[in-house]
């Protein structure tokens, strides 16, 4: 993972220059590109530990993945899935495992964070992510033709299956495939 610490640059201007190498290696490359669309949720103290064991059990990625979170920490899982149309998230008011997506495209990506430091944003965190998610594939040949990206989803999860807000977060960027419909969550919080 990449230490972000030591540098002045804000993770969405990484990001910004993460998309442009993505977007270069795509059009150099041969064969169709994967179109995915990046689902970030960032979950709690209390969920964290059926989320990771989950992950454990199901595919062993999570080697790298913190054991406990602190305790105004929080983590934040990207998921690369099938671009469109999400309805309502699976599992909502159920166990954190349940709201797990059922097939990737791809390895995932995870930045555990704390908002109380004055730094961190979940915004701020899902822009890391991405970034590292795509040096990372690209870097390790995981998608040899390159990527075609939707603006990735944003969900933050409360104790207990509590959707809190669900949203397209673009960062002003331009992105290769349209947003995913209907995806707001309360409706009325458009950003």
């Amino acid at each position: 993972m990449r230490l972000w610490g030591g540098t002045r640059r804000k993770p969405e201007g990484l990001l910004e220059a993460a998309l442009v190498r993505a977007s270069s290696y795509t059009t150099t490359a041969t064969g169709a590109p994967t179109k995915i669309q990046l689902l970030g949720q960032v979950s709690g103290r209390t969920d964290w530990p059926r989320i990771r064991d989950h992950w454990e059990r199901r595919s062993g990625l999570t080697g790298s993945w913190p054991r406990d979170l602190g305790v105004d920490g929080l983590a934040l899982n990207l998921w690369p899935i099938q671009p469109g149309r999400m309805g309502v998230t699976a599992g909502m008011g159920a166990k954190p495992e349940k709201r797990q997506p059922r097939a990737l495209l791809g390895t995932p990506a995870l930045v555990s964070f704390d908002p109380g430091d004055g730094h961190s944003t979940s915004e701020g965190a899902l822009a890391e992510a991405v970034t590292n998610w795509l040096d990372d594939v690209l870097g390790h040949g995981e998608h040899p033709a390159g990527v075609l990206l939707a603006p990735p989803i944003l969900e933050e999860w409360a104790a207990n299956g509590r959707l809190v807000r669900r949203r397209v977060v673009t960062f002003g960027l331009d992105w290769q495939l349209p947003s995913a419909d209907h995806l707001t969550w309360p409706t009325n919080d458009v950003r």
